[in-house]
């Protein structure tokens, strides 16, 4: 007897309906292009899963990362239940996690409730304890070959320079499993903005007072 598909044409297997996997929420970003006709926004059309996500977002990074101390040759996505990618840099071989930027957690699990400017040391502390969650897992577990890449998919959470100080100035100076931490800002569906958030120079950091950002607004 033939097997007959179930749910909703979704294709089967052995008997079994074939779940697609789940959308990866996203946000919204991308350039504003100006003409005789007015500025029109141009919205980035993210994949639809996470792999798919962060693979986009892994390409643009890699292709415009050149002025980095890493240079990444290549990279390859890994399965699940290992770090995420694997890539070959000037430095050997090293492993990438991602980690994307978005306090859902504290907008009811919607983008569209982002609100239009925070507090720099209050979104930077939110930020570096997600690192410093993340920098947990791997305590003490091939330290030195673990770079981490945090991004955005939503103009409301783009770093803000004093969050960039920030985090970088924490990172510094406290303890964490990465040997480097990038932050990755897509413009376009092709090109982002990179920022490196680790390592800095300790001896940079000699004037530099974090709490002069608490009352700050951006």
């Amino acid at each position: 007897m033939t097997q007959q598909p179930r749910g909703h044409g979704v294709p089967t297997l052995l008997g079994y309906t074939m779940s697609k996997p789940p959308r990866k929420p996203t946000g919204t970003i991308g350039p504003t292009r100006v003409s005789g006709n007015g500025a029109e926004f141009i919205q980035i059309k993210f994949p639809r899963t996470k792999e798919e996500v962060e693979e986009f977002i892994v390409k643009s990074f890699v292709r415009t990362c050149g002025a980095l101390p890493l240079k990444i040759a290549g990279y390859k996505q890994n399965s699940q239940n290992d770090f995420d990618f694997s890539v070959e840099t000037n430095e050997g071989r090293k492993f990438l996690e991602l980690m994307e930027i978005a306090p859902l957690e504290n907008l009811r699990g919607s983008y569209d409730k982002a609100p239009n400017s925070y507090r720099p040391y209050d979104f930077a502390e939110y930020v570096f304890a997600k690192i410093d969650g993340k920098s947990e897992k791997y305590r003490g577990a091939a330290s030195s070959n673990i770079c981490l890449l945090i991004y955005i998919t939503d103009w409301a959470f783009t770093l803000s320079q004093a969050v960039v100080a920030l985090l970088q100035y924490w990172a510094a100076h406290q303890p964490h499993s990465f040997q480097y931490i990038f932050c990755y800002s897509p413009l376009d569906a092709e090109s982002g903005i990179t920022s490196l958030i680790y390592p800095t120079p300790k001896d940079f950091w000699k004037e530099f007072d974090p709490n002069s950002y608490r009352e700050k607004i951006v």
